[in-house]
């Protein structure tokens, strides 16, 4: 046999060996997408690590990392758990969606404090009266004016969550609106932070109200029926 056959023998069998390579990449691949889990495309890296879909392998194994690990912080639905998926994850898809449920969540813990402090403020009637008692005049009516002139310095505000969009802070105000007419019929919501272009920017529902009592009573109205609310004031 010449050497010029042997060179063509040697050409077409290297060209079928590749072709049957491509056709069992192909056959890998198609089998990893079609069970679409962590495990097939990692076997499929293992296989073939310079395979044209090498890199689209990677990516969708840490898609499907992302959603496992959104799944579990929803499954937890906890502040310290949207945490942790936004320290992993900065990027996500779901992170506007993490950082507004730790807003809400702040708001809520802030309100169970406020709640407790007037409690606690209300369950101690006789000391404050003795303490008022024991009070000069002149410096009672001092205070009282200072303290006055400070609650008037800031507007009074409740807020009621906190949204991705302006938009849908305006839809949750016409839910909150038609669920308690008696208690929001006669405010006007505000929309702290709207307008702004910013990617992490929340939106923060806000309706303001004459006093401080008035936000702490507003506010007791609406925790009965698991309503977020907080008093602010504006700053």
């Amino acid at each position: 046999m010449s050497k010029k056959v042997l060179c063509w023998n040697a050409l077409a069998l290297s060209l079928v060996l590749a072709l049957a390579g491509c056709s069992h990449e192909g056959a890998d691949w198609k089998s990893a997408t079609a069970a679409d889990t962590s495990e097939a495309y990692q076997q499929f890296l293992t296989q073939h690590p310079s395979s044209a879909n090498a890199v689209q392998a990677r990516t969708r194994i840490q898609q499907l990392q992302e959603e496992r690990d959104w799944q579990t912080a929803t499954a937890a639905d906890t502040r310290d758990a949207y945490e942790q998926f936004l320290t992993q994850h900065a990027d996500s898809k779901w992170a506007q969606e993490a950082r507004i449920r730790i807003e809400n969540f702040a708001q809520s813990n802030s309100a169970a404090s406020a709640n407790a402090a007037a409690a606690a403020k209300a369950s101690a009637p006789a000391e404050a009266a003795a303490k008022a008692a024991a009070t000069p005049p002149s410096m009672a009516t001092g205070g009282y004016a200072k303290n006055q002139a400070v609650s008037n310095a800031a507007a009074q505000y409740v807020q009621l969550g906190a949204f991705s969009s302006e938009a849908r802070a305006q839809a949750q105000w016409k839910v909150l609106q038609a669920k308690y007419p008696h208690e929001l019929s006669s405010l006007t919501p505000r929309y702290v932070g709207a307008g702004k272009v910013r990617p992490k920017q929340l939106v923060r529902l806000q309706v303001g109200v004459v006093s401080r009592a008035a936000a702490l009573g507003l506010c007791q109205k609406l925790k009965k029926h698991a309503q977020s609310c907080v008093p602010v004031r504006s700053g």
